[in-house]
């Protein structure tokens, strides 16, 4: 497929997968004979893989290191598994704060006339007293 349906198959535009290919976030697409680049299902989950990691917050320059570990062949298993624990433990962690946050809304949501209008009123009025 070109780049074009890839683009619509994993969400990511054009721009940004010639973009992740330039900067080594994936690894170099192959090309046909005009240079065209020719995305197969292995270079759509390095897509996938790369637009999760992504938007879960993981640095490029985290998924670029994955991505050299993997060309460096077999005997980087070990380090390619360890990043890919440290991130998964980062975005653990992520995910907590998001959790708390989450429950921090809800408990403002369920106690909005006890607790909210309270605090919004005393803000109203020291705005008002300056």
């Amino acid at each position: 497929m070109n780049i074009k349906e890839a683009s619509k198959l994993t969400g990511l535009t054009p721009n940004t997968i010639r973009y992740y290919e330039r900067i080594g976030v994936i690894p170099a697409i192959p090309r046909d004979k005009n240079g065209n680049r020719i995305f197969n299902d292995l270079e759509i989950q390095w897509l996938d893989l790369s637009r999760d990691l992504r938007h879960a917050g993981v640095h490029v320059e985290t998924i670029i290191d994955y991505v050299q570990l993997v060309a460096q062949g077999e005997s980087k298993i070990p380090a390619r598994i360890n990043l890919l624990k440290e991130t998964k433990e980062e975005i653990e962690g992520t995910v907590a704060e998001l959790n708390a946050t989450l429950a921090h809304l809800q408990y403002k949501i369920d106690n909005y006339d006890t607790h909210m209008v309270k605090l919004e009123n005393n803000i109203l009025k020291t705005t008002e007293e300056q």
